[in-house]
């Protein structure tokens, strides 16, 4: 008889604060809701390869990509798993965007392998096996994304401390834009630091950007969704001047403003990447999303901010 488990999981996203965190100011991400990754193990009949069945790759489990293959592995050999295993992943969120999809697989496979063993798992258990598969990911991962993910709740990250934040609850939507430019996160960091070093300018819009992270938690907790566009837009120029802004998100910025958003940053790394467009209405943001989809948007997702 074929035995199963399932987990799902969202993305998450940097809110702001994005290259001030890594000077020690702090940055706040959120739960990213439209963004869905979905796991499904099967179990096969013996005689049978374990494989991957996802978008990113599709075929036997010993050639998998290491992230991948290590997570599954691990459960197997932790488990005394005798079956051969089929791991099926659903995800509308594509890699190396900022938008947390390696977290996200790696939450939604632990809570799969829990119900495939029919044994309850605890939140704490879960982010230690999540930061586990991140590392193996991405090295040494702030622990931001997984936090986010398992909380379901905005958290304040700074200098690897994490406080979780009150819901949103704001009266607007949010409009999640892919460039579709893959942008490099650490030779941005890198290029941000060298152009910071002694050079007060540069610093001052560090330590702005950290400053424009407490108003919008304040935003966050007064449920102002006015203020958070002003604070938006405002970071967004800091970002600009520090140079990873990209041509790609001026232009889907420019589009958004024409068609009646009120705000717009990048998230993440920058010099493309995925980027965060503000829109008082339900309506405004279809429009925001037809209109970047036309000026060749990669992928778009509507998120209610909770208002």
């Amino acid at each position: 008889m074929t035995r199963r488990g399932y987990g799902e999981s969202t993305g998450k996203i940097i809110l702001i604060g994005e290259h001030a965190v890594t000077f020690g100011q702090p940055a706040i991400a959120i739960p990213f809701n439209a963004g869905k990754v979905k796991i499904l193990i099967e179990s096969l009949e013996k005689g049978n390869y374990s494989a991957i069945q996802s978008d990113v790759y599709d075929g036997p489990l010993y050639d998998a990509p290491e992230h991948l293959k290590s997570i599954v592995t691990r459960f197997v050999d932790k488990h005394h798993i005798e079956d051969p295993l089929l791991v099926k992943i659903k995800a509308n969120l594509p890699p190396s965007r900022g938008l947390g999809s390696s977290a996200a697989v790696a939450v939604a496979f632990v809570r799969a392998s829990y119900d495939y063993l029919g044994i309850p798992l605890s939140d704490d258990d879960l982010l230690t096996y999540a930061n586990w598969a991140e590392r193996i990911a991405h090295g040494k991962p702030s622990g931001i994304d997984t936090q986010t993910i398992i909380s379901n709740k905005p958290v304040w990250y700074q200098q690897g401390k994490v406080e979780h934040l009150k819901t949103l609850q704001l009266d607007g939507y949010m409009v999640v834009i892919d460039t579709g430019v893959k942008g490099s996160t650490k030779q941005a960091v890198e290029d941000v630091h060298r152009l910071c070093n002694n050079d007060a300018y540069y610093m001052d819009k560090i330590t702005h950007i950290g400053q424009l992270v407490h108003q919008a938690s304040n935003a966050i907790e007064h449920h102002s969704f006015q203020q958070l566009a002003e604070i938006f837009n405002q970071c967004q120029e800091d970002l600009r001047t520090l140079t990873v802004s990209h041509d790609k998100i001026e232009l889907f910025l420019k589009t958004a403003q024409q068609n009646g958003a009120v705000a717009g940053k990048l998230t993440g790394g920058g010099r493309g990447g995925s980027m965060l467009i503000l829109a008082e209405d339900l309506n405004t943001a279809k429009r925001v999303v037809s209109a970047a989809e036309k000026a060749g948007a990669e992928h778009t997702w509507i998120e209610y901010l909770g208002g």
